[in-house]
């Protein structure tokens, strides 16, 4: 654990935060509530902390489960790569920007509620895809794969998630924030796209 912390300290912090607040939250639905995003409540009543808040709570016990063994997946190399103040800004900047296109577009459904790290962890996975797209994953411990393949995956799970499954999961904000962490990497580390280029083009060469 100790080790863990001293290689990547901000991915370990967000991991044992948002677990904590997540497990809080399963025994109170009203804090649940509190902390989720829910555009037509923000909009009415001019409260905006779910943007962020949503993303440190789950609406299950798997839900947080998948959410945090992604996180660890990734965010480590990432961390590595980027540094830890720069890596939770391409955590925060996922997170918002997954959280601000549910929030806009479904302002007038009150019944709309969404929550989960959805896209704080996809901005991750797709920010570390620009520095390793062909290393190697294994899914389930048993199927390997290269990130780059395992996000393509992950995004469209939530393609499809989003026009079939209603499960307070933020599927909108796996696409929304993945664009978000891109962006981010792309602004503080302009190299991570000449790099992601030469490794696409060597598969070529």
């Amino acid at each position: 654990m100790e080790q863990f912390y001293s290689y990547c300290p901000a991915t370990f912090v967000l991991l044992v935060v948002t677990t904590g607040m997540s497990l809080i939250a399963f025994a109170s639905p009203g804090l649940w509530r509190f902390l989720a995003l829910e555009p037509y409540r923000m909009f009415t009543e001019k409260e905006f902390h779910g943007v962020v808040t949503s993303g440190f709570v789950h609406s299950g016990f798997w839900h947080l489960a998948i959410n945090m063994f992604v996180l660890y997946m990734f965010g480590c190399d990432l961390e590595a790569i980027l540094d830890s103040p720069q890596f939770v800004i391409v955590y925060l900047v996922g997170l918002v920007i997954g959280s601000l296109y549910p929030l806009l577009k479904y302002r007038n459904h009150p019944e709309y509620i969404a929550i989960g790290a959805s896209g704080a962890v996809s901005g991750v996975v797709f920010a570390y895809c620009l520095f390793f797209p062909f290393r190697t994953l294994y899914l389930l411990a048993a199927i390997p794969m290269p990130a780059i393949l395992f996000a393509l995956l992950y995004v469209g799970y939530s393609i499809y998630a989003m026009k079939r499954v209603n499960d307070n999961i933020g599927h909108e904000a796996h696409l929304a924030g993945a664009v978000g962490g891109l962006l981010a990497t792309i602004i503080i580390e302009p190299e991570s796209l000449s790099a992601f280029a030469t490794q696409f083009q060597g598969l070529f060469s």
